[in-house]
């Protein structure tokens, strides 16, 4: 009785890996899910403007969809598509990501790295924070607007 004892005592002296924030913090399994649906389906967006893929950004981007700019002018689906067809990007990386849910709505905080290259000039990298909303339509997350600026100096 008093080995186990000593070794309960012992073993609760160990280092745990998990810190104690994360041990406290409720698991919710559901919520975790549909915020790897969403960091998915931005994922595939991502990739769609990188490719210039044109159906699946239709596809992603709702009917609804609103782009406000950091200069000031609000557009809609079809401007954001056309625009992005005609980019010249070649890269772009996305970190610093964290998604908000509420409900059918979600909302992804993030930044973003992307690479245009012209034709005859030296590639050029724009650092951009961003948000984007996406809306849950009949369990397909859509992307419902998306606001950009530069990101701030450090």
């Amino acid at each position: 009785m008093r080995i186990a004892a000593l070794l309960a005592v012992l073993l609760g002296a160990l280092p745990s890996t998990a810190t104690a924030q994360e041990r406290m913090a409720p698991v919710n399994p559901q919520i975790d899910s549909e915020e790897a649906r969403v960091l998915a389906i931005e994922d595939e967006y991502v990739a769609a403007e990188v490719a210039r893929d044109e159906p699946t950004l239709r596809r992603i981007v709702d009917e609804s969809f609103r782009f406000n700019s950091d200069r000031g002018i609000t557009t809609g689906k079809e401007e954001l598509i056309q625009g992005v067809l005609k980019m010249s990007m070649v890269g772009q990386t996305v970190t610093e990501r964290s998604v908000l849910l509420e409900g059918e709505l979600a909302l992804v905080f993030g930044t973003s790295e992307i690479v245009i290259a012209k034709p005859g000039q030296q590639h050029s990298t724009s650092l951009l924070r961003y948000t984007a909303t996406y809306v849950n339509r009949e369990g397909q997350w859509r992307m419902l607007a998306l606001q950009m600026q530069k990101r701030a100096s450090k």
